[in-house]
């Protein structure tokens, strides 16, 4: 009977303190996301050897693949899609310099940089303007507009920014300067 009472001790101790353990999932370690700069950079470096061949496409992905294995925070991410957007555009794939002009933007922006996102809004505009996409070339040059405005950019920014924006008559349509 001893040895009876001592097993069930046993077993509610055990269901105790199985019960004060946190879940699986909580009790499980989240590694932080771990960033590649070095395959950032080797794949950049790949990308200007070809686009110094002339291999635009090619260079445009590597360079796109470039810009996901860095950081948010990292500025070279933005310049990755900008460079992405230049090859691409001179490869032909106007639609691809556009849509990485664009993720440059928002990647600047995320960052806080207001001038770089500006200007490469205004990029994206240009290219869509070129397109004869209204609608984009609204879209893209009004966000331009907006971060124009911010009181964090400087005069000579803001400047820059606006000079490339033309209202026509009427103000319903921009035009994008280069």
């Amino acid at each position: 009977m001893n040895a009876l009472l001592a097993s069930c001790a046993s077993i509610v101790l055990v269901l105790v303190a199985t019960a004060a353990l946190p879940g699986t999932a909580e009790a499980q370690y989240r590694l932080p996301t771990i960033v590649s700069s070095v395959k950032a950079d080797s794949l950049y470096e790949a990308a200007v050897k070809l686009r110094n061949e002339g291999r635009y496409r090619d260079a445009a992905r590597l360079y796109r693949r470039s810009a996901e294995f860095r950081a948010a925070d990292d500025p070279l991410g933005s310049e990755c899609l900008s460079e992405a957007a230049a090859v691409a555009y001179a490869g032909g794939d106007h639609s691809g310099a556009r849509n990485d002009m664009a993720r440059a933007a928002e990647r600047s922006l995320a960052r806080g940089d207001l001038r770089a996102a500006a200007l490469a809004y205004l990029d994206a505009a240009w290219i869509a303007q070129e397109q004869k996409k209204v609608g984009q070339v609204w879209e893209f040059g009004h966000r331009a507009e907006i971060l124009a405005a911010s009181p964090l950019l400087s005069e000579t920014d803001r400047g820059a920014i606006l000079r490339r924006i033309e209202r026509e008559p009427g103000g319903t349509q921009l035009v994008i300067g280069r």
